[in-house]
């Protein structure tokens, strides 16, 4: 018989229609409004483009999953052990699905991190704070939390099919590059959108798969910052 994995804290009805219904607010409509704001009333550089859109994204996730959030820490509190042991063994799926991913691609550019590098060298406490706090929380709550954990409970596979190409796509659709490239740079997401989704089943809580982020984040962030 398969395993059957249960969630400890799920969204309600409510959060999870406003998760959905910001979800193309998050991914696009919020990055166009910002560039359009910069362009013609009130000039932004790229760092200050970037905490502006994590802190009006952070507002909403608080505002509207603060108690999915809070129940969550609770749970993750109580079952202590099995959240370690999801994150070790989540971090070490991680980094065997990218050895593996680069041994088939080779060498690829990937463009996120590219201007995460640049935006380090311009202002490291700012990038440090969007890149370690908010981006996993936003992340994670509307990825995992809202896509993945409303798909699960119907059907596994979809789930993570949907979560990681979603995972994929809020990671290089902005940046122009021919098709080949963004596509070589989208799978480079693969390993960790599956990491963090199966971070999040074998916990139970979604503190899991955020905590997972940030150690993903601050390992990268650490390497960037040598440059």
């Amino acid at each position: 018989m398969a395993r059957q994995y249960h969630l400890s804290v799920k969204l309600t009805k409510a959060q999870t229609v406003l998760g959905w219904l910001w979800l193309p607010v998050y991914l696009f409509g919020l990055v166009l409004a910002l560039r359009y704001v910069s362009a013609t009333w009130l000039p932004m550089d790229g760092v200050t483009m970037n905490a502006v859109y994590h802190g009006i994204n952070l507002l909403f996730i608080v505002i509207v999953f603060g108690g999915f959030l809070a129940k969550s820490l609770r749970a993750a509190w109580k079952d202590f052990w099995p959240v370690l042991q999801s994150l070790i063994l989540g971090l070490a799926l991680y980094y065997v699905g990218t050895w593996l991913l680069m041994r088939l691609l080779g060498h690829v550019v990937t463009f996120n991190d590219r201007t995460v590098g640049e935006y380090v060298s311009q202002n490291p406490a700012l990038m440090l704070a969007c890149s370690l706090f908010a981006a996993p929380i936003i992340e994670e709550v509307l990825v995992r939390g809202v896509v993945f954990g409303s798909i699960q409970p119907r059907s596994r596979w979809l789930a993570y099919v949907v979560s990681s190409l979603l995972f994929c796509l809020m990671h290089v659709w902005q940046y122009d590059a021919p098709f080949t490239s963004l596509l070589a740079a989208a799978a480079c997401y693969i390993p960790g959108a599956v990491a963090l989704g199966w971070t999040y089943e074998k916990s139970g809580t979604i503190w899991a798969p955020i905590l997972l982020h940030v150690l993903i984040n601050a390992l990268s962030f650490g390497v960037l910052s040598l440059f």
